[in-house]
């Protein structure tokens, strides 16, 4: 198996930073603040593991809330930290405009923030880290259309309102204009895989005909777990499906016998967390100069590369973690695909 990977050599490049062992003494004993708008899914959770790591490595206390999804709670949690006096402050998605009054009174009270996975830049951070949403989105795109020969009716599950879905979903709208035998249909939906999979199933009622339905392209692993399931359970397995992220469900979906889902973008999720909290923790040695955003690394699984893009992502563990046999997926789909990891390249 071939690896091709462009490392973010770029980012130490570019940051004028201090020695980590400055950052570590200003953090011994101090609170750190990570805010999470939701913790449903192994991105949430593995955003939070990457940050700890590096956090309490320098000695720091950590306390995490969680916004159930709810961007109002989101902010009110980040005040919150904010008024409990925390040394710094990691909030993981969230939407800029929203999101800035609070990071405004962060930096008012003297706490530095930084941000993951909202795909801008917020004002009064000192940077937004995450995977390059509009990148993802493409290669993701690429590999479903490409895989109905590029012409089909093609349901889309995102959930409005939410920065990176939107972005995600602007992105294909881009990419399937090009191609005019494909029809792409909105389906509006909540960060709920019990309403996605009613959907599908109502969407599989009213389109009975095999072909009816080319594809379904999915925000994000976990979302998409519902139309994938809904597909199986109906025997609808000419519809192809795809989605973003590499969860472990989205591997379980990938290399199961007779998937439907045919790829998933996979992103170094704990390197998202590790890297916004080594700028938090540069920021307290006394560094000023940040990058405005900052990107990992990010591969595209499909059932012939599954099994490298599975154990590069979760380590060879993976295989006990999702209860499959290692050589059956390798004689279900021959592994006879590239694995290229690629990331931004940035000045």
């Amino acid at each position: 198996m071939k690896v091709s990977l462009f490392h973010a050599i770029a980012v130490a490049a570019t940051m004028a930073i201090l020695p980590m062992q400055a950052g570590a003494q200003e953090l011994s004993g101090k609170k750190i603040g990570i805010a999470a708008r939701e913790i449903t899914n192994d991105y949430n959770r593995d955003i939070i593991a990457g940050a700890r790591e590096v956090l309490e490595g320098a000695g720091a206390e950590i306390v995490v809330t969680d916004g159930g999804g709810d961007p109002r709670q989101h902010n009110e949690n980040i005040e919150n930290l904010v008024n409990s006096g925390v040394a710094g402050i990691i909030v993981q998605l969230g939407d800029a405009q929203q999101l800035a009054p609070v990071v405004a009174k962060a930096n008012d009270a003297g706490i530095p923030v930084v941000t993951t996975s909202v795909g801008a830049t917020t004002a009064g951070a000192l940077a937004d880290v995450g995977g390059d949403d509009a990148l993802m989105s493409a290669m993701m795109s690429r590999a479903l259309l490409s895989s109905i020969d590029y012409k089909g009716d093609v349901y889309v599950f995102w959930v409005p309102g939410a920065p990176l879905l939107e972005t995600r979903k602007r992105v294909l709208e881009a990419v399937a204009a090009d191609y005019p035998q494909v029809t792409l249909h909105e389906v509006p939906t909540e960060h709920s895989v019990a309403r996605v999979q009613t959907q599908m199933e109502d969407l599989l009622t009213a389109n009975p005909a095999p072909g009816s339905i080319a594809a379904v392209w999915g925000a994000y692993d976990l979302l998409t777990s519902g139309a994938v399931e809904a597909i199986r359970r109906n025997g609808r397995t000419e519809i192809k499906a795809a989605s973003i992220d590499g969860d472990r469900i989205g591997f379980q979906m990938l290399l199961d016998e007779n998937s439907p889902f045919v790829a998933t973008v996979v992103q170094d999720v704990p390197t998202i967390g590790s890297t916004a909290a080594e700028v938090l923790v540069e920021k307290l040695g006394g560094a000023e100069e940040f990058p405005s955003a900052l990107y990992t690394d990010a591969w595209l699984a499909v059932h012939g590369n599954g099994v490298a893009a599975a154990e590069k992502r979760w380590g060879p563990q993976i295989w006990d973690e999702l209860g499959m046999d290692k050589a059956d997926v390798e004689a279900r789909y021959p592994q006879d695909k590239d694995l290229v990891v690629i990331q931004p390249i940035l000045p």
